[in-house]
């Protein structure tokens, strides 16, 4: 009889901890922080993939745009900015459920308005961007799909944390629209993902690459080598070796020897192996060896080169 009306010490001390809890300001700015970072990574990484993917397959004939290397860090970002975003929201979603962080909470509003604050001008900078390379020449395509995409995203972002911060209560309705807004976020994510694959090499391919990128590299480095040779002595090195005596010595990096071979008093071939042909490459990422002075095919390849000719040169396989 005496113990009615009471709170019971257990009730006594989750109060308190609730309590403790909703004046831990530096712990909420922390998860919204977090969560925000987490959604620039996912909206930069999957706003990347799609760019390049309209640069796949709306290619532009004036310059080559599409580099894998964008998708591959929309891949990357995705895989883990994904997992977590979708963790931390849930906590945020619960603690704001229980009453532990509130609607009106400062941190909550000032973090939303400042992360939105600069998405906004990250929109505003890419539409710049966009309309600068239209009006040089972009096609029309490519320039509507592009703006479409920066719409898309940031426009999802924009119309769910400004009603988000419209919030006075949580009710049935509010957690729904959390959980289907996450739903099709999710989806979203995830068919990005997996789509990202399809435009850019495999692993094997993408090692492929970086090897006979490097061999032309290091055949280019060698040529700039005996080049400033021929300038200085007016006549060829007879080996590499003697390059060696002048300090013209390329830093040869790749696994493959460069041959070099003197044909003529100003010609010499340089001769490697390649994993693969780059004829049909379009990347940006291996743009260096896909100038058209050191395109070739797989196997031993020879470049013809002339010391004082700069432009000259042609790839001939040898048998």
């Amino acid at each position: 009889m005496g113990l009615k009306g009471k709170t019971s010490e257990p009730q006594l001390i989750i109060k308190h901890m609730n309590e403790k809890q909703k004046n831990n300001h530096a712990q909420h700015f922390f998860l919204y922080l977090l969560t925000f970072l987490s959604l620039s990574f996912l909206a930069f990484g999957s706003g990347l993939i799609f760019f390049q993917a309209v640069n796949k397959f709306f290619p532009d004939q004036i310059a080559n745009n599409f580099d894998q290397g964008g998708v591959r860090f929309g891949i990357a970002a995705i895989f883990i900015a994904g997992p977590i975003f979708f963790v931390i929201s849930k906590i945020i979603t619960k603690k704001v459920s229980d009453g532990v962080i509130s609607l009106e909470s400062g941190v909550r509003k000032w973090l939303t308005y400042i992360v939105l604050f600069f998405a906004a001008a990250t929109v505003i900078g890419d539409l710049i961007t966009l309309i600068l390379n239209f009006l040089a020449g972009e096609t029309t395509a490519a320039f509507l799909l592009k703006v479409l995409v920066i719409l898309a995203i940031a426009g999802g972002i924009f119309v769910y944390y400004f009603w988000d911060m419209r919030k006075t209560y949580i009710d049935e309705t509010s957690l729904k629209i959390n959980k289907v807004s996450a739903e099709a976020l999710l989806i979203f994510l995830l068919i990005t993902f997996i789509g990202a694959f399809f435009i850019i090499d495999s692993p094997a391919m993408a090692r492929q690459k970086r090897i006979d990128s490097q061999t032309v590299s290091d055949a280019q480095g060698v040529d700039s080598s005996v080049r400033n040779f021929f300038t200085q002595a007016g006549k060829l090195p007879q080996t590499l070796v003697d390059l060696e005596k002048t300090g013209f010595t390329p830093y040869l990096q790749s696994t493959n020897k460069i041959e070099y071979i003197v044909t003529g008093d100003n010609s010499y071939k340089l001769c490697s192996s390649f994993e693969r042909s780059n004829v049909d490459d379009k990347d940006v990422y291996f743009e260096s060896g896909n100038s058209n002075d050191w395109k070739h095919a797989g196997g031993k390849i020879c470049f013809e080169r002339i010391a004082l000719d700069d432009n000259n040169a042609k790839t001939v396989p040898t048998k």
